[in-house]
C-alpha cells in the first residue's frame, strides 16, 4: 500500500514512540531535514507533540494523531490482507 510520508511517520510513531527525528527519518527512509519539516507540519496540525528531553528532542503522537494513525494502520492491514488473497 502506498502511504504518504506524513502517514508513514504517524504509523511509525504509533508502532514505537517516543522517537527522535533521526530515528523516524531512518525508519521512514527520508532525510533528517525532510523529517524535521514534516514533523513541524504535523505538530502545527496538532497530530504530533515534540518535546525536549535533554539532550534531545523526541516526538509523540497527540490523541488526535493516535486516532488518525490507528485508522491508517487498519487500512494498511486490510490492504495487505486483500493482496494476500
Amino acid at each position: 500500500m502506498f502511504l504518504t510520508v506524513e502517514q508513514r511517520i504517524l504509523v511509525t510513531l504509533l508502532e514505537r514512540e517516543p522517537l527522535q527525528n533521526n530515528e523516524i527519518a531512518r525508519r521512514v527512509g527520508i532525510t533528517q531535514e525532510h523529517c524535521c519539516r514534516v514533523i513541524r507540519f504535523l505538530a502545527e496540525e496538532g497530530l504530533v507533540a515534540s518535546e525536549f528531553h535533554a539532550p534531545r528532542r523526541v516526538n509523540r503522537l497527540s490523541p488526535a494523531g493516535r486516532k488518525i494513525a490507528g485508522h491508517i494502520q487498519e487500512i494498511k492491514n486490510m490492504s495487505a490482507n486483500l493482496i494476500r488473497k
